[in-house]
């Protein structure tokens, strides 16, 4: 299967005139291509020139024409061509459209449903009524045969049934696939409403395909099996023989309780979901013998009872399903499939169904929409009870209580003029439909966008959040997603990466130095240093394009106020989804902790302790813990530590203080591992006057031990001249946010001063 290929025949609708940059060699006829760089294009000089989409479409490249990127990603062009072409509704439209060569004939399927819904042997004469289970070297000699060679008669009969069930897992299979395939191509289709007539007959001929799929697969399971089924999962817990001799060899009462409680329930939950009749589960009759070797004494007695308990829950259930019942309509919901892709999980259409659920859509489902993924349903009763139960994953209704839904809103139509890169002036606010169009037919839709409102004005915020806000019924104007920023505002990585100063290689974390007279000191906790960290982490591998993703990332996020608000979201099983790569994380946050001495106060006896410096503009920087007040059990850590496990990065469950509030945490519990926080990333002034502080302080430590041992101090006039110099300094008019800061620095250094000259007079 190719991709799906943009042609003259497709309506591109309000997008035809959309400006797209094209490349080609000199020549009215030459090809256009999407990039300089296609494989295809022409050896020669290839310029740039901007001409409507409808006009170059007629002359592009056959390559591009199946994947170029032809429009700005984000764009309302950009989102339409997604939309298109890759694996878009083109390459939708194409598959699974009819019969080909992977297609079963109904010849094939019948002689596989007749080898799948035969009786087992032995069953024809006495139907209903359960068979003394076990071989003999189970049952201790009996001349009964053993219960897996019910279904075979021979090696080759034993290989044909199991051709059998490959087929219908294949057949189910396609035939969810093609369903998937029709209700993706939908959702494609419905925020271009212009699209729906030119694909009216492509979704017409996949939709009967589908139907074949479907009525194959429903010959390829038994509708008594099914009934008996629904019927098993309807059960009460029998009363169970704890008390049988035969049991005994299983430990005390209480153990054969536990262990028959488990047995039951194993055989109930595997007997109701599958789409074989209950009797093909007697093999679950083993699990209470799994912990007991095959020379134990009494084992066999107990498989032998194993196999009576699970013989006669199994006639339960087939006697529970005789009888004269009614029949009931109701329509199921289809669960949608989830969009976040879990590394090492490819979640297939209706994953979350069982065996017994798919098989009772494909037998009993009469019309299905895969539009909006609702289905008909005629069932038997004791199938209907199932299905409206409370543990049913298929949600069911009865036709009077179904409300219809539009399938697409008129605020669900991209259209130039919502998406756009052209004058904000001339946007529309995005609406709850919009937003969902993008999410559906776009790959990158979780990241972070720039967006304005007349209330709140510029913010960054993810998709999830705007979303969220949009519902509630504020207005947003979209200005940027992360990924449309332009290369000129990234931070130019590719060449400071290679600088002197840089780690060695193969490493992306930066020296840190202890001494503040180093130059680098303080260096690790800067912003600067923050961009690098991610560039090398994100670029490893090779993977410059992680780099640009990362770092485009980075430069919306540090407009975020409150980090927290980052978080992500979760999906229905917990797994949280990230607005930005992980990587990220290490641009924003120093995971180091910062040294806070100079700010403490001075201690009255002159020993060691703080210099009573201002934190100036130290005071507001961000702290982010799991626990600053001490209010729970165990230490607090920061959103990097091991003890966090896979929880990397900030949620909304963690504590935001600032520097200013540390200084006076009384009960403040570190974790002796990451030091208990992470620090948000200083500017240069920050990084300035963190240094500044931390000089005056190594500096007044000194004077202080000298003060202390004189005679061991020697000549302290470099150190008395060192403090002249900076008594003698004015401050850096970024260091401080308010004059009586000034004046504590300036009382801070002159005290230093005046100590420093008793060391020489």
């Amino acid at each position: 299967m190719t991709y799906g290929r943009l042609s003259p025949e497709v309506p591109l609708g309000p997008f035809a005139n959309a400006p797209v940059e094209v490349w080609s060699t000199p020549g009215k006829a030459a090809k256009l291509h999407a990039s300089e760089h296609c494989s295809r294009a022409r050896t020669g000089r290839m310029a740039a020139s901007e001409l409507p989409l409808g006009e170059a479409v007629r002359r592009m490249c056959p390559r591009c024409a199946e994947h170029g990127q032809w429009a700005r990603p984000g764009t309302g062009a950009g989102i339409f061509l997604e939309a298109l072409t890759g694996l878009g509704l083109l390459y939708e439209l194409e598959r699974y459209a009819g019969a080909d060569e992977d297609t079963r004939s109904d010849d094939e399927v019948r002689q596989a449903a007749a080898l799948l819904n035969r009786l087992p042997r032995g069953e024809h004469e006495n139907q209903g009524e359960p068979q003394e289970p076990g071989g003999s070297e189970e049952l201790g000699g009996s001349e009964k045969s053993d219960g897996s060679e019910e279904l075979a008669e021979d090696e080759d009969d034993w290989h044909e049934v199991q051709e059998a069930h490959s087929e219908r897992a294949l057949i189910f299979g396609q035939w969810r696939d093609a369903a998937a395939s029709l209700h993706r191509a939908h959702q494609l289709w419905a925020p271009f409403p212009w699209l729906r007539p030119w694909a009216d007959a492509g979704l017409r001929q996949k939709a009967a395909y589908v139907a074949l799929l479907q009525r194959q697969a429903g010959q390829l399971v038994s509708r008594d099996a099914l009934v008996v089924a629904a019927c098993a999962g309807a059960m009460e817990a029998p009363d169970l023989p704890v008390e049988d001799p035969a049991l005994a060899a299983l430990g005390a009462s209480a153990t054969v309780r536990s262990e028959l409680a488990s047995l039951w329930r194993r055989w109930n939950g595997r007997a109701a979901s599958s789409w074989e009749h209950p009797r093909e589960h007697r093999y679950v009759a083993h699990h209470l013998t799994d912990g007991m070797s095959g020379r134990r004494k009494g084992r066999d007695a107990v498989l032998g009872c194993a196999y009576q308990l699970v013989s006669t829950w199994t006639a339960a259930a087939e006697v529970a399903a005789v009888g004269e019942y009614g029949e009931r309509t109701l329509i199921a919901r289809l669960p949608e499939r989830r969009p976040e892709r879990r590394p090492g999980h490819d979640e297939s259409f209706l994953h979350d169904l069982s065996e017994w659920e798919l098989a009772v859509l494909a037998s009993w489902g009469m019309d299905a929409d895969w539009e909006r993924l609702t289905v008909t349903l005629r069932v038997p009763e004791p199938v209907a009870v199932r299905l409206t139960s409370s543990g049913s994953a298929l949600p069911c209704s009865l036709p009077e209580d179904v409300v219809a839904e539009p399938v697409a809103a008129p605020a669900q139509s991209v259209e130039p003029g919502v998406f756009d890169d052209g004058p904000i002036a001339q946007r529309r606010p995005v609406t709850a439909g919009h937003l969902q169009a993008l999410r559906t037919v776009s790959r990158d839709a979780d990241q972070l966008y720039l967006v304005l409102s007349a209330v709140n004005g510029p913010e960054v915020m993810s998709l999830s959040e705007l979303e969220r806000r949009v519902s509630s019924g504020e207005r947003y104007v979209i200005v940027t997603a992360a990924g449309g920023l332009p290369e000129e505002v990234l931070p130019q990585w590719h060449e400071q990466v290679e600088a002197t100063d840089s780690p060695e290689p193969g490493s992306v974390w930066p020296s840190r130095s202890s001494d503040p007279e180093h130059p680098d000191f303080g260096r690790s906790l800067g912003i600067t240093e923050g961009e690098q960290v991610v560039a090398r982490l994100s670029s490893l591998g090779g993977r410059s394009r992680g780099a640009d993703v990362a770092l485009r990332s980075l430069v919306l996020a540090r407009g975020v106020t409150d980090l927290r608000v980052l978080e992500g979201t979760y999906d229905e099983i917990g797994y949280r989804r990230n607005v930005f790569p992980n990587d990220v994380w290490h641009g924003l946050l120093a995971m180091e902790q910062l040294h806070l001495a100079p700010f403490r106060t001075v201690p009255e006896d002159g020993s060691r302790g703080g210099s009573g410096l201002p934190l100036g503009v130290l005071a507001r920087v961000q702290l982010y813990t799991t626990d600053a007040a001490g209010k729970f059990q165990g230490r607090a850590h920061s959103p990097d530590c091991a003890h966090q496990r896979d929880e990397r990065g900030l949620t909304r469950g963690y504590d935001l203080v600032t520097v200013e509030e540390m200084l006076h945490a009384e009960r403040f519990d570190p974790c002796s591992k990451c030091g208990g926080y992470a620090t948000r990333r200083l500017t240069e002034a920050q990084i300035a006057y963190y240094r500044a502080a931390h000089r005056v302080h190594e500096c007044a430590r000194k004077v202080r031990w000298a003060l202390g041992n004189r005679e061991l101090a020697g000549d302290c006039a470099s150190l008395v001249a060192k403090v002249k110099e900076w008594s003698d300094r004015k401050p850096a008019d970024e260091w401080f946010e308010a004059g009586s800061q000034i004046v504590r620095w300036h009382h801070a250094v002159g005290e230093l001063y005046r100590q420093a000259r008793e060391l020489v007079e």
